[in-house]
């Protein structure tokens, strides 16, 4: 059990560090549009914005599911990189229809994926409400100007 977990803590490392740099990409491009004024021209411009947030954020989960995968391949845990992925995403989400298994050796690796993917859905979803807080405040600024959001200006 020793090894399982110590493969496992390593592989939630590795996605760590991982999704921390997918992180800086999405909060750099952000703030440069943003910075800009990019999202504050029109509706179309913040939808734009988090649609490029989005597709980062989702890229950036298909890689640690592929991550889990390979090491679930490497381990011969599955037939083949089909497999392999399919059991992840259904391990990273919290899926778990069952239908595939891993060893008895190797299973603890399931629920500890299941932890990194939960850990990692929260801070995206924190870091898209950030951003989306971003894109409100600043649509309300250019609006009603500084301020509450504009209970001074009615």
């Amino acid at each position: 059990m020793v090894l399982v977990v110590l493969v496992g803590c390593g592989v939630l490392l590795a996605s760590f560090v991982l999704y921390a740099m997918a992180t800086a990409v999405i909060v750099d491009v952000a703030a440069r549009l943003i910075r800009r004024g990019y999202a504050d021209e029109n509706f179309w411009s913040g939808v734009a914005l988090m649609m490029i947030v989005t597709l980062i954020t989702a890229a950036s989960h298909l890689v640690q599911i592929a991550l889990w995968a390979l090491v679930l391949l490497g381990l011969g845990e599955t037939a083949g990189f089909e497999d392999a992925f399919y059991f992840s995403a259904e391990s990273y989400t919290a899926l778990g229809y069952g239908d595939v298994v891993l060893s008895d050796r190797w299973r603890l690796l399931g629920p500890l994926e299941a932890i990194n993917g939960l850990l990692l859905f929260g801070l995206s979803t924190g870091l898209m409400f950030a951003i989306l807080s971003r894109l409100i405040t600043n649509r309300l600024r250019g609006q009603f100007g500084p301020g509450d959001g504009g209970a001074e200006s009615r």
